[in-house]
């Protein structure tokens, strides 16, 4: 009677260290690809297009726009702004198209380790939407 007991207890804990393992991975698996590994700063014209290349002086830069980049995005400080408005503030972008703009953070993603761009989207002719995307390696 006692062993099936313990073996009970034995299986529960097996479970819940499967448990904690899975939970772990899924955790890790979501901040390798989609967090962004930087601290909000407030965003800075000026040192933001300084930084228009962030590969300039090294080929591991960090998150070197990042921070300013989340600013950007909690304060919604460019959504309904005209293209013209955005080159002022932002600087040229690293590549565009009609409906998107795209600017180098860094490396942002991936625990630091991967190139991270923002993404500026237009609709109508002004932004409706920032985000945060991995860039190609």
């Amino acid at each position: 009677m006692w062993f099936q007991s313990v073996f009970k207890i034995f299986l529960s804990l097996v479970a819940l260290i499967i448990f904690i393992i899975l939970l772990f991975i899924a955790s890790m698996t979501w901040a390798y690809y989609f967090e962004v590994s930087a601290v909000r700063e407030r965003f800075n014209s000026a040192a933001w297009i300084k930084q228009e290349n962030p590969y300039s002086e090294s080929f591991d830069p960090g998150c070197v726009r990042g921070g300013m980049a989340l600013d950007l995005i909690k304060t919604d400080l460019i959504i309904n702004h005209n293209a013209e408005q955005v080159v002022a503030l932002l600087g040229k972008p690293k590549a565009s198209e009609k409906s998107d703009f795209s600017y180098a953070l860094g490396q942002c993603s991936g625990f630091g380790w991967l190139n991270s761009i923002l993404v500026v989207k237009f609709e109508n002719d002004l932004v409706t939407q920032l985000s945060i995307e991995r860039g190609a390696p």
